[in-house]
């Protein structure tokens, strides 16, 4: 019976015990549950230490890595030995079914990696871009956009290779991801809710911008330069836009020179589409940060729509 590991990331919070207990009460039960501890004193372990009795139950503490999102999954990357894993932050909750579904979706199709969608804990709405059927997804699919959003899914761990999560990027997973479905090339989308993932507050996100902006940045930064002959190829309207959102991440850290080479690499990308990338960086150097935001959350907002049938054609 294959094993399939479940990481839980935690700072701590009240929550992971749901968290936990969603994994413990999954249907499919070869697991191992590694708890990984990212508090310098150790805080998790006494909200879970009734669930050690488990055998499948491990706690550890990031001692190895940055403290950090990155880092903290890293540490948990480093203990795993099922032969597919998952990730789950400590504030979400995996729906009973999750793991039963994924891995036998993964082994009929022979699947280095698959993954379903979720639904958010206020509206009960789907986070992931979809088409409303299941299907088989490829490595283009998901570089260019077809699906993004939140899913929850499984590897193959034989894929990891000693990748890992980049520590220096905040929210930089999809670094990652992307590498890894590069080598697999294609995988499986399973149109069923999964996972309910907690969902942060307008107010947050916007705290989260100044606070982590730097390394923000870094994360599309590596991302367009590690996959920009590939963007380039398949769909250069990305490169694009993911140059736009660097621009911004780049005038809230105060690295301007970084800001135009973005600009000048995005105009390069798609000449015909210009003025976009040139306006937007102007203004983001000229202005200051909080009316940047609130012109990028309320432009954001208001051409949704627009946006998204751009970035599609």
């Amino acid at each position: 019976m294959v094993k399939v590991s479940v990481i839980i990331p935690t700072i701590g919070r009240e929550s992971v015990i749901n968290a936990l207990e969603s994994v413990l009460n999954q249907t499919y039960k070869n697991l191992e549950i590694i708890i990984t501890d990212d508090t310098e004193d150790g805080k998790a372990k006494s909200k879970i230490e009734k669930y050690l009795s488990d055998e499948r139950v491990k706690y550890v503490i990031n001692k190895k890595y940055k403290h950090g999102p990155a880092g903290n999954k890293n540490n948990g990357l480093d203990h795993i030995t099922g032969e597919y894993f998952t990730i789950l932050d400590d504030d979400d909750i995996l729906l009973p079914n999750a793991i039963e579904e994924l891995l036998n979706c993964a082994q009929k199709g022979n699947y280095g990696m698959v993954f379903g969608n979720c639904l958010d804990n206020v509206k009960r709405e789907f986070t992931g871009k979809h088409y409303g059927k299941s299907e088989e997804v490829f490595y283009k699919d998901l570089l260019c956009g077809k699906y993004e959003g939140e899913y929850v899914g499984l590897t193959k761990t034989s894929l990891l290779e000693g990748d890992r999560f980049n520590e220096e990027c905040w929210g930089g997973e999809r670094l990652l991801w992307m590498k890894l479905w590069k080598k697999t090339q294609k995988g499986f989308y399973l149109h069923k809710p999964l996972r309910i993932y907690s969902i942060d507050t307008p107010n947050m996100v916007s705290k989260f911008y100044l606070q982590k902006a730097e390394r923000s940045y870094l994360n599309y930064a590596l991302f367009l330069e590690e996959f920009k002959e590939d963007l380039l190829k398949f769909c250069p309207k990305i490169f694009v836009r993911d140059s736009l959102i660097g621009i911004y991440f780049a005038k809230l850290a105060g690295k301007y020179r970084e800001a135009l080479k973005l600009s000048l690499a995005s105009i390069k990308a798609f000449p015909k589409f210009s003025l976009l990338p040139l306006f937007w960086t102007i203004f983001c150097l000229i202005m200051p940060k909080n009316l940047v935001i609130k012109t990028y959350e309320s432009f954001l907002k208001k051409f949704k729509g627009e946006i998204k049938k751009f970035f599609k054609r």
